[in-house]
């Protein structure tokens, strides 16, 4: 199958999984308690003006019918207006994103490049002094809640040290360029990383160990080719689907995961701005946050089937 097909293809059965999700964020937000109309108007309104508000807003409609309602806005781009800020929801989603997109990606490239060191170090070097510290450091790190790594980095290298700044994107006295967001974004990242970073090294090492373990491999190596040749040329180059697919999948993950990390920091992003909109029961700003996450997670795994595709050795 061509690389043009297989994408259409694949978004076309990405179309019901949106879908699907779009079916179960709206059914549990209706699940949570508490009335809309009340947060809005505030407890101490009467009854009749809560009703009318009610009737406003179309909650005394069946659920079926506010679910189509909601989901011919959401198509149109149309996510709601923010009950809090009553600013449109996609207004505010819209620079939200784009900061959780920074650290996403920044944490991808270290899930990746670190990911890749570790599982070629560690398999390439199989039973080892240096796989048994790489194997003990990555139960280490799956191991450590993200909320603890991450006031654990903030108290030692941003209050003890004072290596790295503890809150934000910039300095709100003097806001910088590139290189003053990347200094803010050094400890959210490897924060939201590490337990990934974790998770990509033990499956991308057990797929290089069995790699390495083929008759052809041991050929190779019986004609007297260089261990770091046979390793780097022969053996990750097989590797490298599995490497591809199970990062990808680490990017909704990381979206998703980034709350605690954009908590902890003050990070602008989609993650603390659901954790503000749910203290502020604010249920249209917490369904857009929802669906943004859901979205870059099938959209994340969307990337990862097509490189996965490009790599696969039968299209060569």
């Amino acid at each position: 199958m061509s690389l043009g097909r297989y994408i259409v293809a694949r978004l076309l059965y990405s179309v019901p999984v949106l879908i699907g999700v779009t079916i179960v964020v709206f059914l549990s937000i209706q699940l949570v308690p508490g009335d809309v109309a009340r947060t809005i108007l505030g407890f101490s309104a009467s009854e009749d003006r809560v009703q009318v508000l009610r009737t406003q807003l179309g909650l005394d409609r069946p659920l079926v019918i506010q679910y189509g309602h909601w989901f011919v806005n959401v198509i149109s781009g149309d996510l709601g207006i923010s009950i809090a800020q009553q600013i449109p929801v996609a207004k505010i989603l819209i620079g939200k994103t784009v900061n959780s997109l920074i650290l996403m990606f920044a944490s991808l490239f270290l899930v990746i490049s670190v990911g890749f060191v570790l599982s070629c170090l560690s398999a390439g070097r199989f039973r080892t002094l240096t796989d048994r510290i790489i194997v003990v450091i990555t139960m280490i790190l799956a191991s450590m809640p993200v909320f603890w790594l991450g006031i654990l980095l903030l108290y030692f290298f941003g209050v003890k040290l004072q290596m790295f700044p503890i809150s934000g994107m910039y300095n709100m006295a003097d806001p910088g360029g590139l290189g003053q967001l990347l200094h803010h974004l050094v400890l959210p990242a490897v924060t939201t990383a590490a337990s990934s970073i974790a998770i990509v090294t033990r499956v991308s090492r057990s797929a290089l160990i069995d790699v390495l373990s083929q008759p052809y491999i041991l050929a190779s190596a019986a004609r007297g080719l260089p261990r770091r040749d046979v390793v780097l040329k022969h053996g990750v180059r097989n590797m490298l689907p599995t490497f591809a697919n199970i990062s990808g999948l680490q990017i909704g993950y990381l979206f998703g995961s980034a709350i605690f990390s954009e908590i902890i920091f003050n990070w602008p992003g989609v993650g603390l701005q659901l954790y503000n909109s749910i203290l502020q029961r604010d249920t249209p700003m917490i369904q857009g946050c929802v669906l943004v996450v859901a979205i870059v997670f099938v959209l994340g795994n969307l990337l990862a089937d097509v490189v996965v595709h490009l790599l696969d050795p039968r299209r060569h």
